[in-house]
C-alpha cells in the first residue's frame, strides 16, 4: 500500500497541474486540428511519440512523463493524433472497445514488463488485466485510465414530506434511492410535476443525444437483465449455457449469434420508451447536467463529473449510489427473479489502454511500464477530472481530496466503487463489445434504437432488424465465433 499523501499536498499538486494544463492546453488543440505534434521541451537524443485519443489524457501523459524523460537519457516525449500504422517509437491510448479493430497490428506486451515489481501487475482489476486488456488470450493492451458510471440523486427531495406522500399515494412505496432500472420509471410517474419550484415539469433527466451514449445505456440496462451477477466464491451455473447466462451480452458465445433482439435487449429498449414520456422532450449530450442545474431528481454520472458536481450550486445536496439492477434476469434456460436486484456493471466502452506495435522500442514498453506503476497511476486517478481506477489498490484507500466530498458523499463514492469495480463484490462484469468491426455493428443498431426512441417502431421489430442487420454483416467474417469470444474476454 502506497503512503497517502497529505490534503494539502494533494491540493497543490491539483492546482499546479491546471495550472500546466492551462499553458499547455492551446498548444495541445492546435495539434488536434492540424494533426502537428507536441514536443516537450526535454532536449532528446530519442523519442517516445504517444497517439492519444483524448486531449485531456494527451495533457496528462505530457505532464506525468517528464520524470521519466529526464531519467531516460533525457529522451523527448511527443504526444500526436493517429495517423495509421503504430511505428516503432509509438504507443497508442485508445478506449478498450477499440482493441478489436487494432489487434492484427499490435505486439504483445513484453513478459518482462509485466513482471516487475514496480508495476504490480497482479493489483490491476481482473476485468482489466485478464480480460480487456487481452485478445484471443494475448496480453495486447496494459490499462492506463479506468471508467466508472454512478447513479446520483438529490438527498432534499428524498426527505421532502411533500414528494414521500406522493410516491407513497402512486406507489404505495416509501421514497427512496432507485434499486432497480423500474424504480427510475416509477419515480418518475409518481413524481412528475410536483418538484419542489418546477411545476409541470419532469422528474427525470434527458436521454442522451449522441448514438453512442444511447446505445451505453441500452447496453447497461441490458446487461442486468442477460446476465446473472456472480459474487466471489460463486461458481457458473451448471449446464451447457453457463457462459453465456453469466458473460453474454451483445452475441451467443457457443454460436456466434446476435443476442440483440433477444429478451434482455427487448426489455431494456422497452424501459428507454416507457421513460421518454417521463423525460424532457429534448436530448442533451451530457444528461447529468440538467440534473446539475437542478431539474432532474436522479441522473447517471460519470465518475469524472462528480467533482464539478459538488463544487456547483448542488454541493452537499446529492448522494452517490452505483447503478440500479434488474429484478429479473433473462437466462437462456429460463427467467430468473432477482427479488434483490441483479446489478452487473459495463465497463470497456471508454477509460485507456496502452498498445504499441510488434516492433515497438524497449523506450515505449519502459515509458508504458513507468504510466501503470501505481504511484505514477495514483496521479491520474486522483485527478477529478479524468476517470476510474484499475487497480484495486484505488478502491480500499486512496485520498479522494480533489473531489472535496465530505465524510458521507466520500463514503458513498468508494462503496460505489467497490460495488462496481471490486472483484470480491462482481467477478463477471459484462464487457464492451470490441469485436474488430464493432463500429459498423453499432452504427446499424444505433439507427434502429433511435428508430423506436421517435415512436416511429417498436422496440422486438427494431431489435430484430439489428440483428438481422448483424447476420448480414457477419456472413463475410467466417472467424466470428472467435471474435466474439474474444470481445469478451474469453478464449
Amino acid at each position: 500500500m502506497w503512503k497517502a499523501r497529505s490534503q494539502m499536498d494533494e491540493f497543490l499538486e491539483i492546482i499546479n497541474r491546471r495550472r500546466f494544463l492551462a499553458a499547455s492546453g492551446t498548444c495541445l488543440s492546435c495539434a488536434g486540428a492540424s494533426g502537428n505534434v507536441v514536443e516537450s521541451t526535454v532536449p532528446a537524443d530519442a523519442s517516445v511519440e504517444v497517439i492519444a485519443f483524448s486531449p485531456v489524457l494527451a495533457d496528462w501523459v505530457q505532464h506525468i512523463s517528464r520524470p521519466w524523460a529526464r531519467k531516460n537519457g533525457p529522451v523527448k516525449v511527443r504526444v500526436g493524433l493517429p495517423s495509421g500504422r503504430l511505428e516503432k517509437h509509438q504507443f497508442t491510448l485508445v478506449p478498450p472497445r477499440s482493441l478489436g479493430s487494432l489487434a492484427s497490428g499490435l505486439g504483445k506486451v513484453p513478459a518482462s514488463l509485466l513482471g516487475r515489481q514496480e508495476v504490480a501487475w497482479t493489483d490491476v482489476l481482473p476485468v482489466w488485466r485478464d480480460r480487456l486488456a487481452k485478445w484471443r488470450g494475448d496480453t495486447l493492451g496494459v490499462p492506463v485510465q479506468g471508467e466508472i458510471w454512478v447513479q446520483v440523486i438529490r438527498t432534499d427531495w428524498l426527505a421532502d414530506d411533500g414528494l414521500q406522500k406522493a410516491h407513497q399515494s402512486v406507489t404505495g412505496k416509501t421514497l427512496k434511492v432507485p434499486r432497480l432500472w423500474e424504480e427510475w420509471i416509477e419515480l418518475g410517474t409518481a413524481l412528475k410535476g410536483k418538484l419542489p419550484g418546477r411545476p409541470g415539469a419532469p422528474v427525470l433527466p434527458p436521454l442522451p443525444s449522441a448514438p453512442e451514449d444511447q446505445l451505453r445505456l441500452l447496453r447497461q440496462v441490458a446487461a442486468c437483465h442477460a446476465m446473472e451477477r456472480l459474487a466471489a466464491g460463486q461458481k457458473l451455473r451448471p449446464g451447457r449455457e453457463a457462459e453465456n447466462n453469466h458473460y453474454a451480452l451483445d452475441f451467443d458465445l457457443l454460436t456466434g449469434k446476435p443476442k440483440v433482439a433477444g429478451k434482455a435487449f427487448v426489455h431494456a429498449l422497452e424501459w428507454m420508451t416507457r421513460m421518454a414520456p417521463l423525460q424532457p422532450k429534448q436530448p442533451e449530450n451530457k444528461p447529468w447536467q440538467a440534473f446539475a442545474r437542478g431539474e432532474s431528481m436522479v441522473a447517471l454520472v460519470p465518475g469524472s463529473a462528480l467533482s464539478a458536481l459538488q463544487r456547483g450550486p448542488l454541493r452537499d445536496r446529492f448522494d452517490i449510489h452505483p447503478l440500479p439492477g434488474a429484478d429479473k434476469v433473462f437466462l437462456e434456460d429460463g427467467l430468473l427473479q432477482a427479488g434483490q436486484g441483479n446489478s452487473i456493471p459495463l465497463v470497456g466502452s471508454e477509460g485507456a489502454l496502452a498498445l504499441a506495435g510488434p516492433e515497438a522500442s524497449n523506450e515505449v514498453w519502459d515509458l508504458v511500464g513507468y504510466l501503470i506503476q501505481p504511484k505514477t497511476q495514483l496521479d491520474l486517478v486522483l485527478d477529478p477530472d479524468m476517470g476510474g481506477p484499475v487497480r484495486e489498490q484505488h478502491l480500499q484507500g486512496a485520498p479522494w481530496d480533489g473531489m472535496q466530498l465530505d465524510a458521507r458523499r466520500l463514503a458513498q463514492w468508494q462503496n460505489a466503487l467497490r460495488a462496481t469495480l471490486s472483484p470480491a463484490e462482481t467477478i463477471n462484469p459484462a464487457v464492451a463489445l470490441r469485436t474488430p468491426d464493432v463500429e459498423k455493428l453499432d452504427e446499424l443498431l444505433a439507427r434502429q434504437v433511435a428508430h423506436c426512441l421517435s415512436g416511429k417502431g417498436k422496440p422486438a421489430e427494431c431489435l430484430q432488424l439489428a440483428a438481422d442487420a448483424w447476420i448480414e454483416l457477419g456472413k463475410a467474417r467466417p472467424d466470428r465465433l472467435q471474435e466474439v469470444r474474444a470481445s469478451a474476454g474469453l478464449t
